[in-house]
C-alpha cells in the first residue's frame, strides 16, 4: 500500500514537496514578520527614560527598530510591484511625499543639520511606521492578530498607569529616574507647582510609561475603539474597552473622553444603517455644512466647534487663542512654515501662558508649512481611497470589522488633531494605523485576483 498522503495522491511525483516547502517557508516568514511587529508595538510603550542620546539626537527603542526595519520594508514592498500580490494604495505615494516634504521644509527653515535631525526624526517615526506595517502584514488575519496583541498590551499599560493616581506620583517616571537617573525638567517643574499638565483638582493624572497624560488618554480611546469594534462578540473586546475607558477617565483628558463618545456614535450609526452604503457621504456632508456655517457666522469658530464637541468653554477659548496667535505666523510662511521652534512668538497676544501648540494640524503647519500638514492628512485618509472593504468576500470577518474600526479611528484622530497635539507614541500610531489599513486594502485586491 502506498504511504503517500491522500491529499497528494493526485499530484505527480515530486510536485507536492516544493509546494509544501514554499507553504512552510511562507508560514515561517509570516510568523517572523508578526514577531517584528509585536516587538515594535511593545517598544512603543517603553518609557522615555529608557531612550539614549547620540550627541543631542534622542534615540528611542522604537526609533531604533524603525531604522533597522524600514529599509527592509520598503525593499520588500518594491519587489512586490508588478506582481499579483501588489496593489498601489494612494497612501503609499502620499506618505513618501509627506516624509520628503518634512525633511526639506525643516532643512530650509532650521538649517541643514538641525532640519535633517529634527525633520528626519519625525519623518522616520511616521513614514517608517507606515511602511513597516504596510509591508510586513498580508497573510490572513495577520493584522487582526497584531491588533489583538496591541490591545492586550494596552491593558497592561493602563494597569501600570493607574499606579500614578493610586500612589499620588508619576510612578513609572520616578521608578525609571531611580534606575537610570533620567530627569525631565518639565516634569520636575510641573510636580513642584502642581501644574494642570500633571494635576487636575489636586489629583495627579494617569500617564504611565507615556510622555503625557493626553497621549495616554488618546491611546486608551484608540485601542478601546479597536478592541470593541474588531472583537464585539468576544470577552476580549469588551474587557479591553472597559479597561481603556477607565484609563482614559483617569488621564483626565477631555479629548480622550470625546473620542470615546464619537466612536460609540459612529458604531451605532454603522450598525443601524447596514444597507445605507452612502451613510458616510451623508454624514460628511452634514458635518461639512455645519462647520462652514460656524466659520461664516461665529466670531470664535474654533471655540464654538470645541464646545459642540463637549470641551469646556475655558479649554475652547484657550485653543482659539492659540489659533489666533499662530495663524499669522503660518500665513507669513505658508509653504515651509517657521521651523522646528519650541519658542515662537506666543507672547505677542498677551493671552497664552506658554509655547505649547495644542493642535496637531496647526503644529504641523507651523513646522512644515501648510503642504506638510496637508500631506500628512492625505496619507492618513489615502489609505481608504481604494474604497470600502467591509463587504469584501475574500477578507475574514475579523479583517472586515478591523477595516471599519480603523475608519472610526481615522475620523476621531483627524478631529482630535484640531483639539490636541499628537507627538511621541500617538504620532507613530498614526503611521501604524494607516499602514495596517493600506495592507488590508491590498489584501482585498490581491486575494480577489487570485480567486478570480
Amino acid at each position: 500500500m502506498s504511504t503517500q498522503p491522500a491529499a497528494y495522491s493526485h499530484v505527480s511525483t515530486g510536485y507536492p514537496q516544493p509546494i509544501r516547502l514554499r507553504a512552510n517557508r511562507g508560514a515561517v516568514r509570516s510568523l517572523g514578520d508578526e514577531a517584528v511587529l509585536k516587538l515594535l508595538m511593545a517598544a512603543l510603550f517603553l518609557p522615555e527614560g529608557l531612550s539614549f542620546f547620540i550627541g543631542d539626537f534622542r534615540l528611542t527603542a522604537v526609533r531604533l527598530l524603525l531604522i533597522c526595519f524600514s529599509v527592509a520594508a520598503v525593499i520588500r514592498l518594491c519587489r512586490r510591484i508588478g506582481t499579483a500580490a501588489y496593489a498601489c494604495v494612494p497612501s503609499d505615494i502620499l506618505v513618501v511625499i509627506a516624509g520628503i516634504w518634512m525633511v526639506i521644509a525643516a532643512m530650509i527653515t532650521s538649517g541643514p543639520a538641525n532640519g535633517l535631525k529634527g525633520g528626519g526624526a519625525l519623518a522616520l517615526d511616521f513614514v517608517g511606521a507606515y511602511f513597516v506595517f504596510r509591508s510586513f502584514l498580508g497573510s490572513l488575519d495577520s493584522s487582526v492578530r497584531i491588533v489583538e496583541f496591541a490591545c492586550k498590551l494596552m491593558v497592561v499599560v493602563v494597569l501600570i498607569a493607574l499606579l500614578d493616581p493610586l500612589t499620588g506620583k508619576l510612578f513609572t517616571y520616578e521608578w525609571i529616574k531611580g534606575i537610570t537617573g533620567y530627569r525631565k525638567e518639565a516634569y520636575e517643574v510641573a510636580i513642584l507647582s502642581q501644574a494642570e499638565t500633571l494635576y487636575r483638582d489636586g489629583s495627579i493624572r494617569a500617564m504611565g510609561p507615556m510622555e503625557h497624560s493626553i497621549l495616554f488618554g488618546l491611546a486608551c480611546a484608540w485601542f478601546g475603539a479597536l478592541a470593541l469594534c474588531t472583537f464585539p462578540r468576544r470577552l476580549l473586546g469588551w474587557a479591553v474597552a472597559v479597561v481603556a475607558f477607565i484609563g482614559a477617565f483617569f488621564s483626565r483628558s477631555q479629548g480622550a473622553m470625546v473620542s470615546f463618545v464619537l466612536v460609540m456614535a459612529l458604531a451605532v450609526l454603522y450598525g443601524a444603517t447596514p444597507r445605507l452604503t452612502s451613510r458616510w457621504k451623508i454624514l460628511g456632508t452634514i458635518v461639512a455644512c455645519g462647520v462652514t456655517f460656524i466659520f461664516l457666522f461665529s466670531g470664535k469658530p474654533i471655540a464654538t466647534i470645541l464646545r459642540f464637541a463637549g470641551v469646556t468653554p475655558m479649554t475652547g477659548w484657550y485653543r482659539e487663542a492659540i489659533w489666533e496667535a499662530a495663524t499669522p505666523l503660518v500665513a507669513g510662511s505658508p509653504l515651509f512654515g517657521i521651523g522646528l521652534l519650541d519658542d515662537w512668538n506666543w507672547q505677542a497676544g498677551g493671552v497664552l501662558v506658554g509655547s505649547s501648540v495644542d493642535t496637531m494640524w496647526l503644529e504641523l503647519a507651523m513646522n512644515f508649512g501648510i503642504p506638510g500638514s496637508l500631506f500628512v492628512f492625505l496619507t492618513i485618509v489615502g489609505a481608504f481611497w481604494l474604497g470600502p472593504i467591509d463587504r469584501c468576500q475574500v477578507l475574514s470577518p475579523s479583517e472586515k470589522r478591523l477595516s471599519v474600526a480603523l475608519g472610526f479611528l481615522t475620523v476621531i484622530s483627524v478631529l482630535e488633531g484640531f483639539m490636541v497635539h499628537m507627538w511621541g507614541i500617538c504620532w507613530v500610531l498614526l503611521g501604524v494605523f494607516a499602514g495596517i489599513r493600506a495592507s488590508l486594502a491590498e489584501s482585498a485586491v490581491a486575494r480577489s485576483r487570485m480567486t478570480a
